[in-house]
C-alpha cells in the first residue's frame, strides 16, 4: 500500500487481485471508471451494463443466486436511491452475497452538485434489515476492508471516498469490533463520534484540545454493541460529527443506542442539515466550512460544550 495512493486505487487494487484469483468473483458497474481496473475490463467476468443502474442490480442478483460473488460499483447516490427497490427485494430479501461499493460519499465530488452529494445514502441503506453498511475513513481501512471482503457474508454496502486519506496508517482496524476508539487522556468526559474521512478533523481537534476522545464508527450492523455502549457510559458529553444529513447519517443509529442505555449526559450534533443541498464548489473544504463541518467550528463546540 503506497502512502500517497488514492483511496479508490488501494481498494480496487485488492479487488482486482481477488478477481484474478477467484473465478466465482464478478465485477459489475454502471459505466463508472476506476483506474485500477482498466486492465481487466475486457474479461468476461467484468460486466459493464452502461447507465442502467436498476439492470445492474438485477444482473448482479442473478449472478449471486447462482453462487457467484458480484461486486457492484458506481456513484453512491445512483446505486442507492435509483435502485432502492431492486436492492431491497432482489438482493436483500434473498440475503444474496452481493458487495455494493458506493463511490463519492459526502461532498467527495463538490463540483457535480446535488445529484452527486452522498449525504443521505448511509441511513437509507441501513434501513434494509439484511444490509450491512460500512463507511471507509482512510487508506488503511480501505486496504483492510477490500482484502477481507469475502469474509463479510451476505449483502453489504461500502461507502468509498476519493483522494489520499492516510492519516490512520498505523491503526490496526478490527472489523468485528466495527469502530476504532482513541482515548487521548484518562478522565476525559467529552467524546467525538464520527465516521468517514471527516474523522481526520475530529482527530486533529482531539489532539489540539486534549479534552475529548474520538470514536471512528465505520460498521453499523455487526459491531460490538456491548463494548460501544460501555464506552458511552464513561462520558458526560457526546458530539456526533458527520458529513451526512442529521437523518441520513449515523445520528439515528447513535440515538437508538443512547436511548437503550438510558444515557444521562448531553449530546450535540454537528452534521449537515436535513435538506437537499443545491450548492456546487470546486473545493470540498469550502462546502464543509459553509456548513461548519471544519476544525474551527468543531473545536469551538468542544470548548464550549
Amino acid at each position: 500500500m503506497k502512502k500517497k495512493q488514492d483511496i479508490r486505487d488501494i481498494f480496487f487494487d485488492n479487488i482486482k487481485s481477488i478477481f484474478l484469483k477467484n473465478k466465482n468473483f464478478y465485477i459489475c458497474t454502471n459505466d463508472a471508471d476506476v483506474f485500477s481496473l482498466n486492465k481487466i475490463k475486457q474479461k468476461k467476468r467484468f460486466i459493464n451494463v452502461g447507465v442502467a443502474e436498476q439492470n445492474l442490480i438485477n444482473i448482479s442478483a442473478g449472478l449471486a443466486s447462482q453462487k457467484k460473488i458480484p461486486l457492484i460499483f458506481g456513484f453512491c447516490t445512483f446505486l442507492t436511491f435509483r435502485c432502492y427497490e431492486q436492492i431491497k427485494f432482489n438482493i436483500s430479501s434473498h440475503n444474496l452475497n452481493c458487495k455494493i461499493v458506493g463511490i463519492g460519499p459526502g461532498f467527495s465530488f463538490p463540483y457535480d452538485g446535488p445529484t452527486h452529494h452522498g449525504i443521505q445514502d448511509l441511513y437509507l441503506m441501513y434501513l434494509i434489515p439484511e444490509m450491512e453498511v460500512i463507511n471507509i475513513s482512510d487508506n488503511n481501512l480501505a486496504d483492510k476492508i477490500s482484502k477481507n471482503i469475502l469474509k463479510i457474508n451476505g449483502p453489504v454496502y461500502i461507502r468509498l471516498d476519493k483522494g489520499v486519506s492516510n492519516f490512520n496508517e498505523k491503526v490496526s482496524y478490527n472489523l468485528k469490533k466495527g469502530f476504532e476508539y482513541t482515548c487521548l487522556k484518562k478522565g476525559n468526559k467529552k467524546l467525538i463520534l464520527s465516521t468517514g474521512t471527516i474523522i481526520k478533523t475530529a482527530n486533529e481537534v482531539s489532539k489540539h484540545s486534549k479534552e475529548c476522545d474520538v470514536i471512528n464508527f465505520f460498521r453499523y450492523k455487526n459491531f460490538d454493541r456491548a463494548l460501544l455502549k460501555k464506552i458511552f457510559k464513561k462520558y458526560k458529553k457526546i458530539i456526533v460529527f458527520d458529513e451526512n444529513t442529521y437523518n441520513g447519517g449515523i445520528s439515528p443509529i447513535v440515538n437508538d443506542m443512547i436511548i437503550n442505555i438510558n444515557f444521562r449526559g448531553k449530546i450535540k450534533y454537528l452534521t449537515l442539515p436535513d435538506k437537499q443541498i443545491f450548492l456546487y464548489d470546486t473545493n470540498r473544504t469550502k462546502l464543509l466550512e459553509k456548513f461548519k463541518l471544519d476544525f474551527y467550528n468543531l473545536h469551538k463546540l468542544v470548548k464550549g460544550f
